[in-house]
């Protein structure tokens, strides 16, 4: 017992190598939790893909946009088409969307949505990229249906110069008379519209858009009947497909079905390649923080074997001995540890993310780039991996301090005390 509180005490004999050692085990543990981050944050994407794009269908006007103002894009799908595939067998909820586009000067134009609010807000072109992030003011709420208020695309905020304190106050004008090369004006009145919050997509266009009821939509632009998109949601992938070939026999003649095809092959391709890297990653960093931990408490041992000797020479067993350097090996590779988790606690989401844009960013298709960059790398800690990586590191430090002790007290005592 004396020996190993003489190993406890011994700590912070030296206290720069303390925190030296204690920090060059602190890296490697950090880095291993980023790359759980990474892979966790990638996987919980993943599974909402497959959530809610993989098995969710969309019905256009057949040969249309479904853009209520744009030039012979503008056929919409007949109000009867919702309750036809609400009698589909498989089908667990059906959302109605309008889509009208707005000229602005630049980028040319943004797009207007108007959807349920209990709805997921869809980007155009991107649905892979479905509920952005709020990022200030409040979401919608059921008591928001009907009224004059909308959620705004940051993107589209910059360009009306809209900001994020003035959410709840600030107010968007909606000028249905406008045109564009592609977009024809419609004898409407304007609406004042009240912004109650902000959003972000990742995506350069997804982020031009304004989210308001359905109701207000079809209030605003006069479109009482009609349907520019219809999502389809299945209650399962395994019965996407029974389902689109009813949904085309069904209202075929009127609509084109979409099937989520490009989501199955970003699930299947880009995010498993992701997921693959952050693994190896993950398996780059157990292997630096053994080998880190092994050699610099082998290190440590080795520079102290005038101790050791003199610890031997005054009669001191070898099993005491050995004792006192593991005592110390566990108790610094804790504190390493420890270390590592309030790096991981306090900068980890940070620092994670920077690691993820420049070690796994280039990897990315260009297309699915803006998606991950958006996503929100945090902090969290796993507890089962925490163990596992204290026991690694543990194991590590026991052997690398067992075998320095091990070379050094098979020598007598003067031969111990003149090693080099």
């Amino acid at each position: 017992m004396g020996m190993i509180v003489l190993g406890l005490r011994n700590l912070l004999r030296n206290k720069p190598r303390l925190i030296l050692i204690a920090l060059l085990i602190g890296v490697p543990f950090f880095l291993l939790l980023a790359m759980q981050s990474i892979g966790d944050t990638v996987q919980r994407q993943t599974g909402l893909l497959n959530r809610d794009v993989n098995t969710v269908l969309q019905l256009r006007a057949r040969g249309s946009m479904g853009h209520v103002n744009m030039t012979n894009q503008d056929r919409l799908l007949p109000p009867d088409v919702l309750e036809k595939v609400r009698g589909i067998e498989h089908v667990v909820q059906v959302e109605p969307y309008l889509l009208a586009m707005a000229p602005v000067t630049p980028p040319n134009f943004v797009m207007h949505v108007g959807l349920s609010p209990t709805a997921v807000k869809r980007l155009e072109s991107h649905g892979e990229a479905g509920n952005p992030r709020i990022i200030a003011g409040r979401d919608f709420t059921p008591e928001d249906a009907g009224k004059d208020v909308a959620i705004i695309g940051q993107g589209y905020a910059d360009w009306a110069g809209i900001k994020a304190e003035d959410l709840g106050r600030a107010k968007l004008t909606i000028d249905p008379t406008r045109t564009h090369p592609v977009i024809y004006g419609m004898h409407r009145p304007t609406r004042e519209l009240t912004i109650i919050g902000m959003y972000a997509s990742g995506y350069v266009f997804g982020d031009l858009q304004l989210f308001m009821p359905i109701d207000t939509f079809r209030s605003i632009y006069g479109t009482e009947q009609g349907i520019s998109w219809l999502f389809v949601r299945v209650d399962s992938v395994d019965n996407v497909a029974a389902v689109a070939r009813q949904l085309k026999g069904t209202v075929g003649n009127v609509a084109d079905v979409l099937a989520p095809e490009s989501a199955a092959v970003f699930t299947a391709t880009t995010s498993r390649t992701v997921t693959q890297l952050a693994q190896v990653g993950a398996l780059l960093a157990i292997v630096l923080m053994i080998v880190v931990v092994f050699f610099v408490l082998l290190m440590q041992v080795r520079e102290r074997a005038r101790e050791i000797g003199t610890l031997k020479a005054i009669g001191a067993s070898n099993g005491g001995v050995t004792a006192q350097f593991l005592t110390e090996a566990i108790a610094l590779t804790l504190l390493g540890g420890l270390i590592g988790l309030l790096l991981f606690r306090f900068a980890g989401e940070a620092v994670t993310g920077r690691l993820f844009a420049l070690g796994i960013g280039p990897f990315l298709p260009s297309h699915y780039k803006p998606l991950f960059e958006s996503l929100t790398l945090g902090s969290h800690i796993s507890a089962p991996l925490v163990g596992f990586v204290v026991l690694t590191a543990l194991v590590a430090a026991v052997l690398g301090s067992a075998y320095g002790v091990w070379q050094v007290i098979r020598l007598s005592p003067l031969e111990a005390m003149k090693h080099d």
